[in-house]
């Protein structure tokens, strides 16, 4: 049994992605624990009113047929909108954040938009995730509308690039974000996974005072891509 983490699914409100399909039934045989990252559906983009009588939200829920899910909400799928559309599945259990202990060693769940502001030449670093936070939970809509006029929604490839091809890209936000995780982990002493990028990457930031466990970061991409997350003794990226 092992922790499997995957985001960015993006899946439109009819239906779910081949390779999600895929990485649930895999997950359950294994008896493995499930949790999404974030931007598992797209809320946004597509509208709040289209998602009241999904099949994509009704088949998630059928496949899993009552088995645990920790669904940790991204900026495409604002917390209290999701859970209301899972209010009636209570496997599903629907987190901004997530921190567990595994082998002695400390996880941290968070999509990863928290840190897309990148404040910390003004001082206010520490500011700049509890205001994310604050814009998605009050006005979500507005805040999308505003984080793609300026370009703060590192999950949107340019035109041009195709599914798979997002994680060739470093961009500036993208190592903006991966910073704050990679000093989130060195100073709470844990190893933070995130998606948000469509990229993947692992970076070891100093060791913590956890027997010299190494603080790190570790980016999932999305599933779309193949790729996802196992911790077993640590976390790793895999692939379908």
């Amino acid at each position: 049994m092992a922790i499997w983490v995957s985001s960015d699914w993006h899946c439109d409100p009819t239906e779910l992605k081949d390779s999600v399909r895929a990485w649930i039934r895999r997950g359950k045989e294994g008896n493995h624990r499930l949790i999404g990252d974030g931007d598992l559906f797209d809320i946004l983009p597509w509208g709040k009113q289209k998602w009241r009588q999904s099949a994509a939200v009704k088949e998630f829920a059928d496949l899993l047929d009552g088995y645990s899910f920790d669904y940790v909400t991204g900026n495409h799928d604002p917390y209290k909108t999701m859970k209301s559309l899972m209010a009636a599945y209570s496997n599903i259990r629907v987190r901004r954040h997530l921190t567990l202990k595994e082998n002695e060693r400390r996880y941290f769940f968070s999509h990863g938009h928290i840190w897309a502001l990148d404040w910390g030449f003004l001082g206010l670093n520490k500011i700049a995730p509890w205001l994310v936070e604050t814009m998605v939970d009050t006005a979500p809509g507005f805040w999308y509308w505003f984080c793609r006029r300026v370009g703060w929604l590192a999950s949107s490839p340019p035109k041009g690039i195709s599914e798979g091809k997002e994680k060739e890209r470093i961009t500036r936000l993208i190592r903006a974000i991966w910073a704050g995780a990679s000093d989130y982990a060195l100073k709470h002493d844990c190893c933070v996974i995130l998606g948000h990028t469509h990229t993947t990457g692992r970076h070891e930031h100093g060791v913590s005072k956890q027997i010299g466990f190494p603080a790190y970061m570790v980016d999932d991409g999305n599933l779309p891509d193949g790729t996802y997350i196992e911790i077993k003794k640590d976390a790793r990226l895999k692939f379908l």
